[in-house]
């Protein structure tokens, strides 16, 4: 969808305590031959008393703090994450409306869509503010905890390595310092099983599957006879397909983009999905930034953005294209142009800034 008056007014992340890979590998927590491969730095792991709304929270007031936008005009929270949010039957969106709006009419919504999450999010708060007069405004989150004994960070999937930490962005209309061009989420189901496996659904989250590992339920699915390139071509052409439309719709070409973000995820995965259809360098993407913080489940790209703004690697009137893909299968594409060097650029992340831990 192509957007008109719709603005990033303000961006943070809230990146836990930082650990070596290379301690994993040490401890024989990651396996070696793996880690070589991924060529990862360092993961973020959130500490005891570290849990996902409470972050997303962290996040989004800061962002909105950056934004200068009024809590009264914001209209949507759309909270999204992938993992246990900490207490069975919480809402998310609804505390982090109350602990950064106060008592407010916004609409609160927990998205899914698993690491597609945040861009789902963002398209989501981008109709929203779209579809009313200024000044109407999104407060956009993302908030994840991958802990044992449910996640085992290292070994969950392949190429992917699951990190904690937050994200806020805020989404507004007459202004900010990135323009919202177009965006679009799109999905496709024909391959997701392959996520799944053939395992039963059952009454409730069972702990005999902890740590939960993907990779016996991928065997599973490819086991019923589905050839793994097929499934590989048709992931590729859904981003594709994604991104191609995203960049016609905001009337750019991929030579004009100035920074890519895509997931933080190992070396041959992140090759793989960037330059396999897209021909991109990596010096034109977040990969030396992502290789030190990590998957963070749907909010590696409102990450990568607040770094690009910190950082000053980007200046007014580049483009920025955000990549996303979620198992199941969807695809997220947004064009951002920026408008101007925010006034937080050279500030660290929530938890540095805060001392928040």
């Amino acid at each position: 969808m192509k957007w008109n008056d719709v603005y990033v007014a303000g961006t943070a992340s809230y990146l836990c305590a930082e650990e070596k890979v290379a301690e994993a590998v040490a401890d024989g927590r990651y396996d070696a031959t793996e880690a070589e491969t991924d060529d990862l730095v360092a993961v973020r792991v959130a500490g005891p008393d570290e849990f996902p709304p409470g972050m997303a929270a962290a996040a989004a007031a800061e962002a909105m703090s950056r934004s200068g936008v009024a809590p009264a005009d914001v209209v949507l929270v759309a909270a999204a994450g992938v993992g246990f949010q900490g207490l069975d039957l919480s809402t998310p969106a609804s505390y982090i409306q109350g602990k950064v709006l106060g008592r407010h009419g916004a609409s609160a919504v927990t998205v899914g869509q698993a690491s597609n999450g945040g861009m789902a999010a963002l398209d989501l708060a981008a109709a929203y503010v779209a579809s009313r007069p200024a000044p109407a405004a999104a407060l956009v989150t993302t908030g994840d905890k991958f802990a044992l004994p449910q996640f085992d960070r290292y070994r969950t999937d392949s190429g992917i390595v699951l990190s904690d930490g937050a994200t806020g962005l805020v989404l507004t209309r007459g202004g900010g310092v990135a323009r919202l061009e177009a965006s679009n989420v799109i999905s496709d189901a024909a391959h997701e099983g392959f996520w799944r496996g053939d395992a039963p659904w059952t009454d409730h989250s069972d702990p005999a599957g902890w740590p939960v590992n993907l990779l016996p339920r991928k065997e599973q699915y490819l086991a019923q006879g589905v050839d793994l390139m097929a499934v590989l071509i048709n992931l590729d052409k859904r981003q594709q397909e994604c991104v191609d439309l995203t960049l016609d719709e905001a009337g750019i070409r991929i030579e004009d983009v100035a920074r890519f973000v895509y997931p933080n995820v190992g070396s041959k995965l992140f090759d793989w999905e960037l330059m396999a259809s897209l021909g991109i360098d990596r010096s034109r993407t977040t990969w030396d930034w992502g290789r030190e913080v990590g998957h963070l489940g749907g909010g590696d790209q409102i990450a990568g953005l607040n770094h690009l703004l910190e950082t000053k690697a980007v200046r007014p009137g580049d483009k920025v294209v955000l990549v996303g893909t979620g198992g199941g299968w969807s695809f997220g594409c947004a064009v951002l142009e920026i408008q101007e060097t925010p006034h937080w650029a050279g500030s660290a992340d929530v938890t540095e800034a805060n001392g928040a831990r």
